[in-house]
């Protein structure tokens, strides 16, 4: 990484640490950039969810550039309360960044003095105009004119582009901007202005606020939590920052618990730093959690959103009240009237405070109803903790202790969960590639698979399938959700993500007989499933289709090693369809739809840590070469591999100086290369290339120059405390 982006300027992390946006990172450096795209961006973001240090990023990143693009990052603050206030800050923060990158001085955004100094030490090629921005800010006819004061003071990219100064500006926290007290709509004020030049910019708020306010149609960019792998890389990278010991266990369990959360991540390992300095345990962890929900920064963040809705400490508890009803009783959406009885707000007040809660994502107000996010753990302890505490008046000691007994409880069952859903096949996902294909037969239905195919290789497979001339034509699928989003009481029985509706048409005629809907269930048997249980589920997805009165529908059951002859009785009777796991990969090989379940298909993955020395070099090296046979590797390439494997775990055994002694490896099979990675901790590899290795740097260098010729890719990646290598083999070599 060059060194301007590894500076920090108004990021709050480094370019290292920021994990889990290096996508949307690129799209909005694209957007800065370009001369072509829509010009309008929003940037819609979860609560916490990491958008404004993504757009500090950002800046941070062009900044340092120092090219043609000239960033100004601004924030909306609840602070703020006026519309004139607001601009005048913003008139403000423009002049002193355009100083600033003018003159490549970040010292000079935290200049907070009079805006007459700015305009003494900005480049005499700008002063001109920069003149007449500080005569909008001090000008005392614009603040009795507060309209043409607005657009005014926004309209500052304006002059510059006028003047040849391209910027790209990013106004961030516009969810804000409902604190304001007068009635001008801000957010239309903004598109007003912008729209008038060719300037790329980025609205950026909640994005349950800021959704249905995008009148002129721009681009947008969802801003979601992180991804599993990301939230786990997120805890070992902060771990690492604080000094706080956390283990592979505790990691998954922080990024599940935490539901890829950055904010809250962060805060449990800074309390963890402080408290012990260990995340080694699931005890560890919860004990941590609980400090947090109980006056920790979690705390204090719900208690920031209550004091946003309203400062008056009864109309908190009245919606406490009611949050906490609608999380552990009620459970049901509610109309808003019976909300708004018990709020005790008039109109005006009660809808700004449902509106607060909405774009928190507390609540999700639809139609005349009101529903609590209930999926949301952390946000339901802390209700119940504050509601016990402040409205039961219970015992804190025994609230505290009762709590933190119910989180160690939930975590091996949250990792279960976890377990249980990453492992689903993707039916909903699936499905949605249904397009009128037809199919052999036995892609399908388990008993001509299991009669003709099962137990032969994938290429005997296929080559039986293109013979074959029985065939099945799919329907064309135009919707799908998961079955609980239909039928709620199903999510009893069935993980939400192993079941799914699919609403479509059978031969694409688009009438009311050409309707057709499939409802399908991956259901668990270690062995064929048997009639009970084929049986037991036929029934819970009629039920489905009865409550949703379906007509014409199918059902279609997987379990991974298919089903007994009995159940497979069943299913005909049934007019339903039964597939094995197995089949379930062969139809999306036919398909085609590796690109729409590529989670669920991801490479193989094989690890194992060695300890250095004693010729353990041999051991990985016929762990690699049965990994190479297996996935059809020629002899010459397996002999390459092993000998770079070898030379790579020499090299890092010779000249680590590692302190545990360890070698850590990675084999990634995917379809056309074999991926490994070797890692170990101590003194950092040299990466010098052939042409540089001197004569007396002995078997090193050469090792190095050997791997860089078996292999068909190299790469050398310097770690805090050690050198990791990654090799690539493709198949065809």
């Amino acid at each position: 990484m060059i060194e301007s982006q590894r500076r920090k300027n108004l990021a709050n992390v480094s370019a290292e640490e920021f994990i889990g946006r290096t996508q949307e990172l690129d799209v909005l450096l694209r957007h800065a950039k370009s001369e072509n795209s829509s010009r309008g961006f929003l940037l819609l973001s979860a609560p916490s969810s990491g958008a404004s240090e993504l757009l500090k990023q950002t800046y941070d990143q062009l900044f340092y550039e120092n090219g043609e693009i000239l960033p100004i990052y601004f924030a909306v603050k609840s602070t703020d309360h006026s519309v004139t206030h607001c601009v005048l800050r913003f008139l403000h923060d423009f002049l002193t960044q355009i100083v600033a990158f003018r003159r490549q001085d970040a010292g000079i955004n935290n200049f907070v003095g009079d805006i007459n100094e700015l305009s003494e030490i900005a480049l005499p090629s700008d002063g001109v105009w920069i003149d007449r921005l500080v005569e909008t800010y001090q000008g005392e006819n614009y603040l009795n004119d507060e309209q043409t004061l607005i657009r005014q003071a926004l309209g500052a990219p304006l002059r510059a582009a006028a003047h040849g100064v391209r910027t790209f500006v990013m106004i961030d926290d516009l969810h804000n901007c409902a604190h304001f007290s007068e009635e001008t709509n801000f957010i239309g004020e903004l598109q007003d202005v912008f729209s008038r030049a060719d300037i790329p910019f980025v609205l950026s708020g909640r994005r349950r606020f800021l959704f249905g306010k995008n009148k002129e149609n721009y681009e947008s960019l969802l801003l979601s939590p992180l991804s599993f792998s990301d939230a786990g890389l997120l805890a070992e990278t902060l771990a690492a920052k604080y000094n706080v010991k956390i283990n592979n266990q505790t990691r998954d369990l922080v990024a599940t618990q935490f539901q890829g959360n950055p904010a809250f991540i962060e805060y449990l390992v800074k309390s963890a730093s402080q408290n012990g300095g260990s995340l080694e345990s699931f005890q560890r962890v919860q004990q941590i959690y609980a400090n947090e929900l109980f006056g920790g920064r979690i705390s204090k963040h719900f208690e920031r959103v209550f004091e946003e809705i309203s400062p008056n400490a009864e109309t908190q508890r009245n919606i406490l009240g009611l949050l906490y009803d609608s999380l552990t009783l009620e459970k049901e959406k509610t109309p808003i009237d019976s909300w708004q009885t018990r709020v005790g707000f008039n109109g005006a007040n009660f809808y700004r405070a449902m509106n607060f809660l909405n774009a928190n994502e507390m609540i999700r107000v639809t139609t005349n109803m009101v529903e609590a996010m209930s999926d949301n753990d952390i946000l339901s302890d802390y209700v119940t903790a504050r509601f016990r505490l402040e409205i039961m008046s219970e015992n804190r000691a025994l609230t505290v202790g009762e709590m933190l007994s119910l989180f160690l409880k939930r975590a091996p069952i949250l990792m279960s969960k976890y377990y249980r859903r990453n492992s689903a096949i993707g039916l909903r996902e699936l499905l949605t590639v249904f397009n009128c294909q037809q199919i052999p037969f036995s892609l399908i239905d388990y008993s001509s698979f299991r009669d003709e195919l099962k137990g032969a290789t994938d290429e005997e497979i296929f080559k039986a399938l293109n013979g074959e001339t029985e065939k099945i034509d799919l329907p064309q699928i135009v919707y799908t959700a998961n079955t609980v989003a239909f039928y709620p009481q199903i999510q009893h029985s069935i993980e939400k993500e192993r079941s799914a509706v699919a609403l479509g048409f059978q031969r694409c005629d688009y009438t009311d007989e050409d309707e057709t809907v499939w409802i399908a269930a991956e259901i668990d048997s270690k062995l064929e499933a048997n009639k009970e249980l084929t049986e037991f589920w036929c029934d819970r997805l009629e039920i489905v289709a009865l409550m949703c009165n379906f007509l014409n529908y199918k059902i279609w059951l997987v379990a991974p090693e298919g089903f007994s002859p009995e159940a497979i009785d069943i299913l005909k009777n049934r007019n339903a369809f039964g597939s094995s796991r197995k089949q379930i990969e062969l139809l999306i090989n036919y398909l085609g739809a590796k690109d729409v379940l590529g989670e669920k298909l991801k490479a193989n993955e094989y690890e194992m840590v060695v300890p250095m020395g004693e010729d353990t070099e041999m051991i990985a090296a016929q762990t690699v070469e049965e990994i190479a046979r297996r996935h059809s590797f020629t002899p010459k390439a397996i002999n390459q591999i092993k000998t770079a494997l070898v030379e790579a775990c020499i090299n890092a055994t010779e000249h680590s100086l590692s302190p545990d002694r360890k070698i850590y490896q990675k084999f990634t099979v995917e379809n056309d290369k074999i991926v490994i990675t070797i890692s170990n901790r101590g003194l950092r590899f040299s990466n010098k290339k052939p042409h540089e290795i001197s004569p007396d740097e002995g078997r090193r260098g050469w090792g190095l120059k050997l791997m860089k010729t078996l292999m068909d890719d190299v790469k050398f990646e310097q770690m805090d405390d050690g050198t990791r290598i990654s090799m690539t083999k493709y198949l065809q070599n």
